[in-house]
């Protein structure tokens, strides 16, 4: 089982226009479900918007909820991805692993620059490839 959490950026973006680039990965890479904070009222299919990350963890007992964060120790390159997962991404310039104090795993993707500067979508292609990737092996 593969479950995708997010927060809107709703700074430079809307969530309609937003949607669109979460929606599309997700699909193509088979995930399960995909939930996105804070509700904004978009009526769009395969997604649910709840209210905070702390409710999805909290929606979802049986899952490993990883945390990706640019400032964790796991890189990407080096983790062994769960089973049944709820990966959870803040946005640009926030990781709600570090502002919550969440215990549990956490990952980041190094880049040539390291300065933790992909957007969560962005990140979460990357997540989902490596998955797939590693699945082949």
């Amino acid at each position: 089982m593969i479950k995708v959490a997010g927060v809107w950026e709703q700074g430079w973006n809307t969530p309609l226009s937003e949607y669109d680039l979460w929606a599309y990965p997700l699909r193509d890479f088979g995930v399960d479900e995909w939930y996105m904070t804070p509700v904004s009222g978009i009526d769009r299919p395969g997604i649910t918007e709840l209210k905070s990350l702390d409710e999805v963890v909290s929606l979802n007992p049986g899952l490993v909820p990883v945390y990706v964060d640019e400032a964790s120790e796991t890189d990407l390159r080096n983790f062994d991805h769960p089973e049944d997962v709820l990966y959870i991404c803040g946005k640009a310039s926030y990781s709600p692993w570090r502002a919550s104090g969440a215990t549990g795993t956490s990952i980041r993707i190094k880049t040539i620059q390291d300065k933790g500067l992909l957007w969560p979508h962005q990140c979460m292609t990357l997540i989902l490839y490596d998955r797939m990737l590693k699945s082949w092996q």
